[in-house]
């Protein structure tokens, strides 16, 4: 702010003593011009009335004195008011060309000067000479000065009102600031877990931003519980293959025990990625589907060998799923446990596709799903037989890794009489 009035009142005390002095200027040629009007060449002689028109330049010190110089600059008449100062200081001018200069010379007063030069002609001659007028500039110092103190006095008053309504503007225009940073405290110690009131425009943006940081840092935290919970469930199952070969010699204990802890080592992997990301889609790859299927069936087969369960894999040798591979064998690995566990021995894995999506149907003969229970079991944690180990993850699982691909899934009585569950994926989805 003071920057600000000082440059404008630096500029605008410069355009007022400009103004002020080109004023000047033009009054004292016009004072020129009269001289000359009333001069008249006579021989070699130019004559100028004793009176001039202008009574300044008849009264004697009346701060208006004029002059008349020959080619030399020498000079050859001054007004009855230039008596009692010094001698002209203005140089001779040529004709047609004026000047315009302050003359500090003397001591007690100073002066502006204005020449112009004319030529006369007489008897064939012609004859030089140099109309000069000085002016005491005491009243243009003395404007010059009262401009000066009102222009600093006024921009003084406006810089002091102009401070105490920015002053108030700005308390009231940053108290949702300070609103904002008291709510942000709470929610730092727990009081509150968003931004909550009525925050202007041009803040509702950012308070909205933050609102969705710390749902994503919430979710974030929530994400790492449940991959926790998603890590043990998926790890299940290779640690049972492994026990289940470990009590049986006739199995090739090592070929197993290495098969599954890569399985494991794949999982714990997968999850890992999986809390990180705010997105379930984490890679985007062509998987060969029936190779996956086998893969999972050769476990599961290991699992619960004690059921022997039949598995007809009807899936193309061409049918890829364009994702990543750890979330086509959580879904799929998922759907045929509960297969494996929950059917009577008879399971059917099929895989069909269309232009614009890929349907995967894991059926068994089990005992079904009634319509009233289908919504619940997708909910985390939730089971409906108890009798059965497990934590009510599996569908769960299977119901994020979906709907990451923008799909859909749907659960509908078999035509083995048991469970089928169908989850479409758009092909479009990445």
């Amino acid at each position: 702010m003071l920057v600000f009035f000082s440059i404008t009142g630096a500029i605008l005390d410069s355009a007022f003593s400009n103004a002020a002095k080109t004023a000047a200027k033009e009054k004292m040629q016009l004072q020129i011009l009269s001289l000359i009007s009333s001069a008249e060449q006579q021989g070699r002689d130019l004559i100028m009335p004793n009176y001039q028109s202008d009574p300044q330049f008849n009264e004697a010190s009346s701060g208006l004195y004029g002059y008349v110089l020959d080619r030399a600059g020498r000079e050859l008449w001054r007004s009855r008011s230039a008596v009692l100062i010094s001698p002209v200081t203005a140089r001779p001018a040529l004709p047609g060309k004026q000047s315009f200069n302050l003359d500090n010379t003397h001591s007690d007063i100073e002066l502006f000067v204005a020449t112009y030069g004319t030529i006369e002609e007489s008897e064939g001659k012609d004859y030089q000479y140099t109309f000069v007028v000085m002016q005491d500039n005491h009243s243009y110092r003395q404007s010059i000065i009262s401009y000066r103190e009102n222009l600093w006095l006024w921009l003084s008053v406006f810089a002091v009102l102009l401070l105490a309504a920015q002053h108030i503007l700005l308390s009231r225009g940053l108290r949702p600031l300070y609103d904002l940073a008291h709510h942000l405290k709470d929610i730092e110690d727990g009081r509150s877990e968003s931004l909550s009131g009525n925050y202007p425009k041009e803040l509702s943006r950012l308070t909205g931003n933050l609102n969705r940081l710390i749902d994503s840092e919430r979710q974030q935290r929530e994400r790492y519980h449940q991959r926790l919970g998603d890590l043990a469930h998926s790890l299940k199952t290779p640690l049972a293959v492994i026990s289940n070969a470990a009590s049986d010699p006739t199995d090739e204990l090592r070929t197993i025990v290495k098969e599954q802890s890569t399985r494991m080592d794949q999982i714990v992997r997968y999850q890992l990625q999986r809390a990180v990301v705010s997105q379930q889609i984490t890679s985007i790859a062509k998987v060969n589907i029936l190779e996956q299927a086998k893969q999972i069936k050769s476990a599961l087969d290991k699992v619960y060998k004690a059921k022997a369960v039949m598995c007809d894999i009807r899936i193309s040798t061409t049918s890829v799923f364009q994702g990543d591979q750890g979330d086509l064998l959580e879904m799929l690995g998922n759907l045929m446990d509960n297969a494996y566990k929950y059917g009577a021995g008879e399971v059917r894995v099929t895989v069909t596709e269309t232009a614009d999506s890929i349907t995967f149907i894991v059926e068994d003969n089990g005992v079904g799903i009634e319509e009233s229970q289908r919504e619940k079991i997708t909910q985390r944690g939730a089971r409906l037989d108890t009798q059965e180990h497990g934590q009510g993850i599996g569908m769960a699982v299977v119901v994020d890794i979906v709907k990451g691909y923008n799909g859909v899934i749907d659960i509908s009585e078999s035509d083995l009489l048991g469970a089928q569950f169908t989850a479409t994926f758009p092909k479009h989805h990445y």
